[in-house]
């Protein structure tokens, strides 16, 4: 999956700037991206980029994918 194409024994979650990391952990929680553009007071145009640099940087299909990911790094539990 995913996870195991960019682990290669270390965390991928640490390639991710401080606000996606913010974002993907929300996104992992299961909020989409208009809840999060309200929470951090985004528009949610940015919070699309965000969402974009993210699995680009984690090489994630989809937000399932981004969840798994999560999980596997402690980032949320499951």
């Amino acid at each position: 999956m995913a996870d195991e194409e960019v682990s290669g024994g270390s965390n991928p979650v640490e390639l991710l700037s401080e606000r996606e990391f913010e974002i993907f952990a929300q996104l992992a929680r299961g909020q989409t991206v208009n809840q999060i553009a309200e929470t951090f007071h985004l528009s949610p145009s940015t919070v699309g980029t965000h969402l974009y640099n993210i699995k680009q940087k984690l090489k994630a299909g989809n937000q399932a994918e981004l969840a798994l990911i999560a999980v596997r790094h402690g980032v949320i539990e499951a």
